[in-house]
């Protein structure tokens, strides 16, 4: 059977039914006394009706009788044309610990060192162990936090930077290189069982230190590609200071062409931005593709991202790229959900009264949260009050992040959040049903157009699968208290409105005093 959530409310309210809260936060007679608070209907009074113009669901996919799924975890992913997903790098260590020298924060073994193929519709599953190829493969494509852009028009599949383990496991880099493959043949290949000498037959590389980044996302606008944001760390991960280690942040979009024949920039320039609070100064955030609700072209949208200089705190606003040098900001809006890298699905809605794009947020790490159990309300209350300042919490909630034609915005939360108040979403991404966009439903950038849906037809927009998986907000026990995820969410959307609650209802985590920056 699937665990199914539906997130499709009604107009009307069932007494008979609650959300997962403490009446010291929402008021009295919403109190529950058990943590797994799942509901086909759930109903919240502060819950406007028809705030949302879709209806989005979640279903947990299980295979019986199929062996387990693989717990990973930053890893990239892209989806060939049978509708399988691709995965490379990652690791399968939960959150990564914060001990002091002589540690190692990033454990060598965790490291994940197979190439995934993985049917999402059968649970079938291909794998191939990096460590056949030789180390100027294997050491980059076992790196957590890489980035990764698939050109459909081409097939060519690149991977870029990352922060690993040296082949040789002296130390830890940030690895200055690209990495070049075709899909089609890649898949095809660790499906058929192909050679180690066959498949790194497929690849090429290029070698050059300013692609050395981790955390950051890489697209492509023409023939430029875009490394977008992150930073540059060489050296053992330290919480709060130490001498083994360089931290540099980008604070740059940095745009290049790349030599057809070996790979290496033949064209190179880079945005950079000096606001007061530096605002590319961002890692590890949303950074997504999306549609101005203007125009209807397609861009790039950074939400959150963090760090601030200086503090343990998420950027709240967000940023617009709509080509190589045309950057934009809005610092006047403020983004209460998942400054985190988490999966997020954009829908695209144009409408004579009000043409707006939808992010929809699934958990992940946040400034503010809605629902919590009561345990996990307990746990949160416990940490912060010892001023321990383990940063933002994880969440359970569902958000959705509102921009219209106008230059208005709005944030919700939707009623229901992940299935049991699971903490998840945390460092793993949406990946698109490919098959949208030759079905004309969708951009080529795979955003929902749900003008392109037929009312109340309901389809497969694409999936969720790993992350970091917590039990509870902040960690009871320092360093403890998270793992790695192998759910897998099949998403569906259909074309009929539903119910939300405005963000201004959400209640924001209390965080200790401002200290010296965590890298994370």
């Amino acid at each position: 059977m699937k665990n199914k959530l539906v997130l499709y409310i009604f107009s009307v309210l069932f007494s008979s039914v609650w959300m997962a809260c403490s009446s010291s936060d929402k008021g009295e007679g919403n109190e529950a006394e058990n943590n797994s608070l799942i509901s086909e209907v759930a109903m919240d009074p502060n819950a406007q009706a028809g705030a949302l113009p879709y209806t989005i669901e979640f279903e947990e996919q299980n295979f019986p009788g199929k062996a387990p799924l693989p717990r990973l975890q930053s890893f990239g992913s892209a989806v060939n044309q049978a509708g399988e997903i691709f995965m490379v790098g990652g690791r399968r260590q939960g959150l990564h610990t914060f001990d002091p020298f002589p540690a190692h924060n990033f454990v060598k073994d965790s490291a994940n060192n197979f190439l995934f193929v993985i049917d999402p519709s059968t649970g079938d599953q291909w794998s191939f162990n990096v460590k056949q190829l030789s180390a100027e493969f294997s050491a980059p494509l076992q790196a957590t936090n890489l980035q990764t852009y698939h050109d459909k028009e081409t097939d060519y599949m690149y991977v870029v930077g990352g922060y690993g383990w040296k082949a040789d496991s002296s130390d830890m880099v940030t690895f200055g290189s690209v990495i070049q493959f075709q899909l089609e043949a890649i898949t095809k290949a660790i499906k058929g069982g192909a050679s180690a000498q066959d498949i790194q037959g497929l690849m090429k590389i290029g070698k050059d230190d300013r692609l050395a980044i981790t955390g950051g996302v890489l697209s492509k606008s023409g023939e430029t590609f875009q490394l977008i944001f992150g930073q540059r760390f060489d050296g053992q991960y330290r919480a709060f200071g130490g001498t083994d280690f360089k931290q540099k942040y980008s604070n740059q979009i940095r745009n290049f062409r790349l030599n057809p024949q070996n790979l290496s920039i033949s064209a190179y320039g880079a945005e950079t931005n000096s606001g007061w609070d530096q605002p590319f100064h961002r890692r590890d955030g949303n950074i997504i593709e999306s549609v101005d609700p203007k125009s209807g072209a397609q861009i790039m949208t950074a939400l959150g991202g963090v760090f601030k200089p200086g503090i343990i705190g998420g950027y709240d606003y967000p940023i617009f790229i709509s080509g190589p040098s045309n950057v934009s900001m809005d610092s006047t809006v403020h983004q209460k959900f998942s400054q985190y890298e988490c999966p997020v699905i954009t829908i695209y809605n144009p409408n004579s009264q009000d043409t707006s794009v939808y992010h929809t947020m699934f958990g992940g790490i946040s400034l503010f949260y809605y629902n919590q159990t009561p345990s996990q309300k307990a746990a949160f209350d416990k940490v912060t009050a010892q001023g321990r300042n383990d940063g933002l919490p994880f969440i359970s909630d569902i958000s959705v992040f509102q921009r219209n034609a106008t230059g208005q915005y709005q944030e919700y939360i939707l009623p229901n959040p992940i299935p049991n108040n699971r903490l998840l979403g945390s460092s793993t991404n949406f990946i698109p049903n490919r098959a949208l966009v030759g079905q004309g439903l969708a951009f080529e950038n795979g955003v929902l157009d749900l003008s392109k849906v037929a009312a109340n037809d309901k389809v497969l927009v694409g999936y969720i699968f790993g992350g970091i998986e917590a039990a509870q907000p902040l960690p009871l026990v320092p360093n403890e208290g998270t793992s790695v995820s192998n759910s897998l969410f099949a998403v569906y959307v259909t074309n009929s409105s539903s119910a939300a609650i405005p963000a201004a209802l959400a209640i924001k985590a209390r965080t200790g005093p401002p200290l010296t920056e965590r890298p994370r």
